[in-house]
């Protein structure tokens, strides 16, 4: 028979390894939440846009591309990096959306010429512009997006592309920065990879039907 003494022990003795246990537990759980919570950098500025339609694929090195022409473009209803929904659909408006990559050197040089063009009372009257914010890489040079896109003043609305860059893939992923050119039909009406410039995109806007 076990002593009052004895049997305490024992308690104690059953106690140490259930502690040892629950602390084991709750560090593990400690490293789950950080990983799970560790999101933040990178891909805290991942989306979750939602996307109806498929363009077909840009050929490789093609500038400027009229092989989707006629083809519906993508609908896409996502939000900024504010959270506020931005969406690009068939709306009866020509518009134009432009995919920008944060460490492309072609889109840094682009957005600015293309906000200056803006802020001088530039834009072809009767289109919209829209911008798709992908390709997020924090390796990579200019990262976060939103901070490079907030210092340059862009006033473009902007949607923020998911981890596996949904609505680029859609439109089917040319280069950067990668313009798709959308009639009032919501058809295709051109495509083009790589910088533009202001002249050439007053072009392509004002040949939108």
């Amino acid at each position: 028979m076990s002593t009052p003494t004895q049997k305490s022990a024992q308690k104690k003795a059953k106690s140490i390894p259930i502690v040892g246990i629950v602390f084991a537990v709750v560090a593990v759980l400690a490293v789950v939440a950080v990983v799970f919570t560790g999101n933040t950098e990178p891909g805290s500025e991942y989306g979750s846009p939602q996307v109806e339609g498929q363009l077909s694929q840009m050929p490789a090195n093609a500038s400027v591309d009229t092989s989707a022409n006629g083809e519906t473009a993508p609908t896409v209803v996502g939000a900024d990096f504010d959270g506020n929904e931005v969406r690009i659909e068939n709306d009866g408006t020509p518009k134009a959306i432009v995919f920008l990559a944060h460490w492309c050197p072609h889109c840094q040089a682009e957005v600015p010429e293309v906000q200056a063009w803006l802020d001088s009372g530039g834009g072809v009257p009767g289109t919209e512009l829209y911008s798709v914010a992908t390709a997020f890489n924090s390796s990579r040079d200019n990262y976060p997006a939103s901070a490079w896109l907030e210092r340059e003043g862009w006033t473009v609305p902007v949607v923020v592309d998911d981890a596996t860059s949904s609505v680029y893939t859609a439109h089917g992923s040319g280069g950067f920065p990668f313009w798709v050119f959308v009639n009032s039909d919501g058809t295709v009406a051109a495509r083009a990879a790589g910088r533009l410039g202001i002249d050439q995109l007053e072009q392509f806007l004002n040949g939108l039907s």
